[in-house]
Parts: C-alpha cells; sequence; structure tokens
C-alpha cells in the first residue's frame, strides 16, 4: 500500500506508451509486414506476368506443366511461409498496439503522430 508522498514506480504499459519505443515497435512490424506480403506475392505475380507476356508475343496459349514439380511445390512453401510471416508481424503490431494504447495500430500511429507534432522539443 502506497503512502501519500511516496513515489510509486510506473508500470511498464506507461513507460511504453510514454516513450517512442512502442510506436517505433509498432510502425517496424507493420512494415515488415506489408514487406513479407510483397515478396510473397512477388514470384507468384512474376510468373503471371511472364506466361501474359509469352501469350502476346506467341499470340496463343503459351504451354506450361499441369503438374507440380517440385519448382513449384517449393515455390509455394516460400510463398505461405512469407504469408505466414506477414500475418505474425500484423498480429504482433495489433497486440503491441492494444496492449499499450488501447486501440488498432492504424489509429495507434495517427494519434501518436498528432501527439508528437504537439509536442515540444528543445
Amino acid at each position: 500500500m502506497a503512502i501519500s508522498g511516496e513515489n510509486v514506480k510506473p508500470s511498464l504499459r506507461e513507460i511504453l506508451a510514454d516513450s517512442h519505443v512502442s510506436a517505433v515497435a509498432i510502425a517496424v512490424l507493420l512494415f515488415r509486414s506489408l514487406d513479407y506480403a510483397f515478396w510473397a506475392l512477388w514470384d507468384l505475380l512474376s510468373r503471371a506476368a511472364g506466361f501474359l507476356f509469352k501469350a502476346v508475343a506467341i499470340l496463343d496459349i503459351p504451354y506450361f506443366s499441369r503438374t507440380i514439380t517440385t519448382a513449384d511445390s517449393f515455390t509455394l512453401f516460400i510463398t505461405f511461409s512469407y504469408l505466414f510471416n506477414s500475418l505474425v508481424c500484423l498480429a504482433a503490431a495489433g497486440l503491441l498496439s492494444r496492449w499499450v494504447y488501447g486501440v488498432g495500430p492504424l489509429l495507434s500511429l495517427s494519434k501518436y503522430g498528432t501527439r508528437l507534432a504537439r509536442r515540444d522539443h528543445v
């Protein structure tokens, strides 16, 4: 029980809310989630673009194998691992944001940005 006039240590949540650490961590997790999602879709989109360019070049439907090869299964494994990493980073940003600020990650960053703009940095 705290006696009046005695200093009470703030909780970790209050310390993180007052510092820049939580906002930076949320921003990094969100950017990393976008990066993982981009890399997950990059190989699939490049293969689709190659297929379309080939179709336009030969004015016909190019040949493709209907069976899944070892390279295809490896590509799918890489794609799903990137998507899983993207979801994990997004969930971590959401959990950290809800724990520290009580709102979602995008709203917490927008509120933090306006708070940072009003603060005097002397």
